[in-house]
């Protein structure tokens, strides 16, 4: 009965890894992280791992080799307590990371060289219809992020945009597409919304 015990008091590399991912689990889960951008949600699972880090490390110290002044051994360690969140607090690591990804999905700054053409449907606010060489209308979620959807083509519904106007205090659906293209002034390709097809909801 001793040695039963024992062993299952017995502190573990992988007891460990648990004890700081629930640390992290909770930290990050009091955290308001909507409409931060993708580095910003970065800093903040990194300052959660750090403080985690802090917290536990002598028993780190004693099952691995983790150092603040070295990058590699940090980003191991992020590594090992990322894929434990998955079975300790799913729940929040999907939330965290969905996040994460449609925010750069819809960064336009961020350049996507290999997304599939797939429509996306969104509903919100019209904001602005700019007219240039394409128009293009800023459109806000009930996400609360702004798109910049580009008007290249016909589409369904966009005699609605005729009156704009009047669209503003209205509930409106649209779908795009991620569509890649070549940027004259990038001199690269990148990914643009293009609208298919925008209806009143309300």
């Amino acid at each position: 009965m001793t040695i039963m015990v024992s062993a299952q008091s017995k502190d573990t590399k992988e007891q460990l890894l648990e004890d700081v991912t629930k640390d992290t689990c909770e930290c990050i889960s009091g955290k308001n992280i909507e409409g931060l951008t993708p580095k910003e949600l970065e800093m903040q699972l990194g300052l959660c791992l750090i403080n985690s880090f802090g917290k536990f490390k002598s028993r780190i110290d004693k099952h691995m080799n983790v150092s603040l002044d070295n990058p590699d051994s940090l980003e191991k360690f992020g590594q090992e307590v990322g894929l434990k969140m998955l079975t300790v607090c799913p729940d929040t690591f999907m939330s965290f990371a969905q996040d994460m990804i449609e925010e750069e999905l819809n960064d336009d700054s961020y350049t996507i060289k290999e997304v599939p053409s797939n429509l996306k449907v969104v509903s919100g606010n019209v904001v602005e219809l700019k007219k240039d060489q394409f128009n293009i209308l800023s459109f806000k979620g009930t996400n609360k992020r702004m798109y910049k959807l580009l008007w290249m083509e016909y589409f369904e519904g966009q005699e609605l945009l005729s009156e704009f106007k009047k669209l503003k205090n209205k509930e409106i659906k649209v779908s795009f597409e991620n569509k890649e293209m070549y940027d004259p002034k990038l001199k690269d390709y990148r990914t643009y919304k293009v609208l298919r097809k925008i209806e009143v909801v309300n």
